[in-house]
């Protein structure tokens, strides 16, 4: 029936944007750089995931939505990680702990959660400008991995599908979808603009070692 069909739809969403980070990861581990990848929007990311995964565990959330906020911080921690390796500066690696802060403001001034959940849905936004930004600077879209974009598309795609079939609590939960699929579609045009990129055509041409 609709409903499995849509909960089915759900889980291919949420294990795509699980895993949507791990391309991005080997690309910089292969190549031993991080150039062409915004540090600035990775950071932005991980403040926004380390609010949703302490604000859901403390409000009792679901455990879907706990593990969707500690898999973001895990994945952003591995490139504060990479950026202090690869750019052999050090201070990248203080961001680890920032989950610390909006924990201990969610402890001692629980009153400020209502407010600090709406951080995540802004920093999903802001974090996308610094890379486009980079892309438009650099002229290439080489640095990002268009199969992380690849998967951004699955799971949207298939979200809003689920959303349509099974409606959802919140309508931010459409925005999450949407915007994950806009923040891809922006990657594809730098890609083809920039790197001559033709998806399954023909492999793009880099211009970054």
């Amino acid at each position: 029936n609709a409903r499995a069909v849509g909960e089915s739809l759900g889980m291919l969403a949420t294990f795509c944007f699980t895993l949507q980070y791990a391309p991005q990861a080997i690309k910089n581990y292969q190549r031993k750089s991080t150039h062409g990848f915004s540090s600035t929007g990775i950071i932005i990311k991980l403040v926004g995931a380390a609010f949703l995964m302490i604000n859901a565990y403390l409000t009792g959330e679901t455990s879907s939505v706990v593990l969707y906020g500690v898999f973001n911080v895990i994945q952003h921690s591995i490139f504060m990680m990479q950026f202090a390796v690869y750019k052999q500066d050090y201070k990248f690696l203080l961001w680890l702990f920032f989950p610390l802060i909006p924990y201990f403001m969610g402890l001692m001034v629980p009153f400020t959660i209502p407010f600090t959940n709406s951080i995540k849905p802004g920093a999903q936004i802001c974090s996308h400008l610094p890379q486009l930004w980079l892309c438009y600077k650099l002229k290439t879209a080489a640095g990002v991995s268009l199969q992380t974009q690849h998967l951004n598309v699955i799971g949207g795609i298939a979200g809003i599908i689920m959303c349509l079939l099974i409606e959802p609590k919140s309508t931010m939960t459409y925005f999450l979808y949407i915007n994950s699929m806009a923040q891809a579609i922006t990657l594809y045009i730098a890609a083809i603009v920039y790197d001559n990129y033709m998806f399954c055509l023909t492999a793009p041409k880099s211009k970054m070692s």
